[in-house]
């Protein structure tokens, strides 16, 4: 899968690196301000309001950020845990079929189901994830010729009536998955998120009348919570990926390939 640089950097690097970026910004802004003090010498008047407007908007864009990721997670979840439920029904509606043909079904499932865990669990791979693609298309191709060389025999037409809708819609889930994890929140969306996150911390500074060292605690406090709100919030974005996993979907999966 083909992600842009901000996706492919884990989480967690990024947020570390937010972080470290922040607490740099305020001692640099508390330069700046020195320098503008003694160039200028004029007060600073409406930069404390504006400061507290850039913390509104950072707030804004966290939400909205947020909000998008949370989506995200659960759709996907959402869409593996159906994709279990189409395969279950598939596989159980193989039974209404003469033994020779329900064994050729379950040995194809076998093969799908495979490729299907493979694919989750190669998500960052590129080359694994494309050939996890590959063999359940495969895979696929083969039950629906299964099903459709059945569908065509005189007797077999409640079981074809009722495996065809059920091998569709297993296939059609596929597709929802995928597309779904291809889907993410915007790169300029995430850009901007930082970029607020540091021009905060650089008025932060800037406004600020002194460095003392009890200041750094907040200062650090403020950069760490910033960083680890900004970590769940693209981490909920990836849910494949991190720590936060929508794959509770897939322990059902491989229940159902245990079973045949």
């Amino acid at each position: 899968m083909e992600f842009s640089l901000i996706h492919r950097t884990d989480a967690l690097v990024l947020c570390i690196f937010l972080f470290f970026a922040m607490v740099i910004m305020v001692p640099l802004g508390r330069m700046a301000g020195r320098l503008w003090k003694y160039e200028e010498n004029e007060p600073k008047g409406g930069v404390n309001s504006l400061l507290s407007a850039l913390f509104g908007l950072s707030a804004f864009i966290l939400a909205f950020t947020f909000g998008m990721s949370a989506s995200r997670y659960s759709q996907v979840r959402d869409s593996i845990v159906e994709e279990a439920n189409d395969i279950g029904t598939a596989v159980l509606r193989s039974d209404l079929y003469p033994d020779s043909i329900r064994n050729a079904f379950h040995a194809e499932f076998k093969q799908y189901i495979e490729a299907r865990l493979s694919f989750y669990n190669n998500i960052t791979d590129t080359m694994l994830f494309n050939k996890a693609k590959s063999d359940a298309a495969g895979a696929a191709d083969t039950l629906w010729a299964i099903a459709t060389r059945q569908s065509k025999q005189p007797d077999m037409l409640i079981p074809s009536n009722n495996m065809i809708p059920a091998l569709n819609n297993t296939f059609d889930i596929a597709t929802t998955i995928e597309m779904s994890l291809y889907a993410r929140v915007p790169d300029p969306i995430i850009y901007m998120l930082f970029i607020l996150a540091l021009v905060t911390s650089f008025i932060g500074g800037f406004t600020s009348s002194g460095m003392r060292p009890k200041d750094w605690f907040v200062i650090i406090g403020f950069a760490f919570f910033s960083s680890m709100i900004t970590y769940i919030t693209l981490d909920l974005g990836r849910p494949m990926r991190g720590i936060i996993k929508a794959d509770m979907g897939k322990q059902a999966i491989t229940d159902i390939y245990k079973k045949l």
